[in-house]
């Protein structure tokens, strides 16, 4: 998966998807580059050198719980 621009405006943006997506049937591609935005940001948050982006990890998790696979 490439990533274009920072990992922290690519989980914004997953995260602003993903709410205004809520409880309606997403394509199960949008939601697998979800969630290799949601695993790319942990590794970078793992990082000695990462962006500071926990936060937004956990925001993206939990929207990510309530998306419905069509």
């Amino acid at each position: 998966m490439k990533i274009e621009g920072s990992i922290r405006s690519n989980l914004l943006s997953a995260i602003s998807s993903a709410r205004r997506w809520r409880c309606r049937p997403v394509h199960k591609d949008t939601v697998t580059y979800w969630r290799g935005v949601l695993e790319h940001g942990r590794r970078i948050d793992a990082g000695p050198l990462g962006e500071p982006v926990a936060e937004l990890v956990a925001e993206l998790e939990s929207e990510l719980a309530s998306v419905r696979v069509r």
